[in-house]
C-alpha cells in the first residue's frame, strides 16, 4: 500500500514519514500527532487502516512502526545476539551453555518463608540452594547478596548454616530480610500481637494519610479506612514481633488496593477479592508467618549464626576483604524496573519516604535504570569512555536511534546504559575484594533491547568481571524472556559464574 491510499484530513505523507524518522523505535498515535499537529483520533484511525492494509504493525506499549522495521534481524544496521554470542566465545574463550533447573522467583510464592513477601523480581529459592551446594558453602562459610531484595540468598544461606550477609538500598526489601532470616521469633507471641493490634484497630484512631497523591483513588474507602486504622495500632520500635507485624502490613497493601504489580506498578482492571477486608489479610498474612515459624524448628540444628542485612549502597560495599567464601546476586537489569515507583506504596505507609522529595533522593541511588533524574547521566554522555569495549558501539547506536525519533523518552538512554554499566563494574571490584582466593560469584542477569538495539547485559558483564581479574567459569542461559519492546524479540536470562583466582590481582 502507498502513502497516497490514506483518505482523510490526516497528511498521509507526512505521516509515513514521522514514522519512517521513528525507525525500529515506533512512536504512539498521541506522539505522531504531536508531531503531525493533527487530530488523535484522526492519526490512531489512520494507523489502524494502515494495519489492516498490512502498511504498519503495532508494537507493545502502544508504538507503530512501519512494517519495513518489523524484523530487526533482518536489518542490516542491527547488530543480532548470535553476533555478540560468537563474539564472546572467540575473545573470551568461554561457550555459552544451558542452566537447567528453576530460576525464577515466582516459585518463592508458595514456599515457607520466602513467600511472606512478594517480592517481584529475583531468583527461585531452590536455585540458591543449588548454588550454595556446588560451592559448598554450609557452616563455617560466608555468603554475601550485594543485592539481597527481600532475602532468599540470606534465607537459604542460614538455613545451610553459613553466616549470610545482605546489603541492600530498597528499604522495604531490608525489612523483609531482616524478618525473614530471624527464625528464632517465637510464633505464639507474634500471634498474640496480632491480635492485640487487630482489637485495637477496630475503634482506634486512623494513621494519618500517607503523602501520595493518588491515595484515594488507589483503594475504596471502606478498605482505605481499615488500612489507616491498622496502620495506627501497630506496635513500634525494631523488634523481631514488631518489624515482623509491619511486614505483614506491608504485604497486604496491594492486595488490598485498586493496585497490581506484575513486574510494574498499575492499575489492575477489576478489584481486589471480594470478601477479603484489610484486617482478614492481615490476620491471614500473621497466621502464614507463624505456622512456617514453628515447622522451621525442626532444624534448628542447622541454622548459621543471625544474618546481617544493611541498608547500604551495592557500589560501596563494607565487607572486610578476603572473607567471603560466595557472593551469590541478582543485579537490576539494563533499563530494568524502577524499584523505588514500583514499591512507592510500601516505602509510604511504612514512613521509610515521607515526600516526592524523598523518593526522587532514593531514585538518584539505584543502579541506572530510565527514571534515573538528568543530573546523574551527564558525567556519562561521551560513549568513548565506557568500561567495555563493546560498549562505545553499543551506546553510539542507542544515541542514534534515539535521535532519529525526537518523542523517546529519554533523549541521554545511552547515557543511562553507559552508567548501569559503570555502576555494575564498581559492584564487581567490591565483591572481588571481598571474596577469599578461590571465592565464587553467581549472577543471575539478562539481556535487553533498547531503543531499537540489542544489549547483551550478561555478556558484558562477565566481560567486565574478567577484566577486573575475575576468572569466568561460565555463562548459562537459564531461561527465555520477551522484550517489552517488542513482544516477538526474544531475550534471554543467564546464570554468570565468575571466580577470584586463587592467585592474583583483586580490584584496585
Amino acid at each position: 500500500m502507498t502513502a497516497g491510499a490514506l483518505p482523510g484530513p490526516v497528511d498521509t505523507l507526512a505521516l509515513r514519514r514521522a514514522l519512517d524518522a521513528t525507525g525500529p523505535i515506533g512512536a504512539t498515535h498521541r506522539q505522531l500527532a504531536s508531531v503531525l499537529s493533527a487530530s488523535e483520533d484522526e492519526v490512531q484511525a489512520a494507523l489502524e487502516r494502515w494495519e489492516r492494509a498490512g502498511a504498519v504493525q503495532r508494537l507493545g506499549r502502544g508504538l507503530w512502526i512501519l512494517r519495513a522495521y518489523g524484523t530487526l534481524l533482518d536489518r542490516e544496521d542491527f547488530v543480532e545476539p548470535a553476533t555478540y554470542t560468537e563474539r564472546f566465545e572467540h575473545e573470551n574463550g568461554v561457550a555459552i551453555g544451558r542452566y537447567q533447573g528453576p530460576i525464577t522467583f515466582r516459585s518463592n510464592e508458595t514456599v515457607p518463608v520466602h513467600r511472606w513477601w512478594p517480592y517481584v523480581q529475583g531468583f527461585s529459592a531452590e536455585f540458591v540452594r543449588g548454588a550454595l551446594g556446588d560451592a559448598d558453602a554450609g557452616p563455617g562459610t560466608t555468603v554475601l547478596d550485594p543485592f539481597a531484595g527481600s532475602g532468599t540468598t540470606l534465607v537459604e544461606a542460614r538455613r545451610a548454616g553459613a553466616h549470610a550477609l545482605g546489603v541492600e538500598l530498597l528499604e522495604p526489601a531490608v525489612l523483609a530480610a531482616r524478618v525473614k532470616t530471624r527464625f528464632e521469633l517465637d510464633p505464639r507471641g507474634l500471634r498474640e500481637r496480632a491480635e492485640a493490634t487487630l482489637r485495637a484497630s477496630r475503634h482506634g484512631p486512623r494513621a494519618p494519610l500517607p503523602f501520595l497523591r493518588e491515595t484515594r483513588r488507589q483503594f475504596a474507602p471502606a478498605a482505605l479506612d481499615e488500612l489507616l486504622r491498622l496502620r495506627a495500632a501497630l506496635p513500634v520500635g525494631r523488634t523481631g514481633v514488631s518489624e515482623a507485624l509491619r511486614l505483614a502490613f506491608g504485604r497486604i497493601l496491594i492486595p488490598s488496593s485498586r493496585l497490581h504489580r506484575s513486574p510494574c506498578l498499575g492499575y489492575r482492571r477489576t478489584g481486589p477479592g471480594e470478601g477479603r477486608s484489610p484486617r482478614d489479610r492481615f490476620a491471614e498474612a500473621v497466621a502464614t508467618m507463624a505456622g512456617d515459624l514453628e515447622a522451621l524448628r525442626s532444624e534448628a540444628e542447622r541454622w548459621g549464626p543471625t544474618a546481617e542485612v544493611e541498608r547500604a549502597d551495592a557500589r560501596r560495599l563494607s565487607v572486610r576483604p578476603g572473607s567471603v567464601d560466595v557472593a551469590i546476586t541478582s543485579p537490576p537489569y539494563v533499563n530494568g524496573l524502577d524499584y523505588v515507583m514500583n514499591y512507592k506504596l510500601d516505602l509510604a505507609w511504612l514512613a521509610m519516604a515521607r515526600s516526592y522529595a524523598d523518593l526522587r533522593r532514593l531514585r538518584s541511588l539505584e543502579v541506572a535504570c530510565d527514571n534515573l533524574p538528568r543530573a546523574e547521566t551527564r558525567a556519562y554522555a561521551e560513549v568513548g569512555s565506557a568500561p567495555d569495549p563493546w560498549l562505545p558501539e553499543i551506546l553510539a547506536r542507542v544515541r542514534e536511534n534515539v535521535a532519529r525519533k525526537a518523542t523517546y523518552r529519554r533523549d541521554d538512554m545511552h547515557a543511562i546504559v553507559h552508567r548501569y554499566f559503570a555502576d555494575l563494574r564498581t559492584v564487581l571490584a567490591g565483591v572481588l575484594r571481598a571474596l577469599r582466593p578461590g571465592g565464587r560469584f553467581v549472577l543471575v542477569v539478562g539481556d535487553s533491547l533498547l531503543a531499537g538495539t540489542y544489549v547483551p547485559g550478561d555478556l558484558i558483564l562477565a566481560r567486565l568481571g574478567a577484566d577486573l581479574g575475575f576468572e569466568i567459569v561460565g555463562v548459562e542461559v537459564a531461561r527465555t524472556r520477551r522484550s517489552g519492546q517488542r513482544r516477538s524479540f526474544e531475550l534471554r536470562e543467564s546464570v554468570v559464574s565468575l571466580r577470584r583466582p586463587a592467585r592474583g590481582r583483586a580490584a584496585a
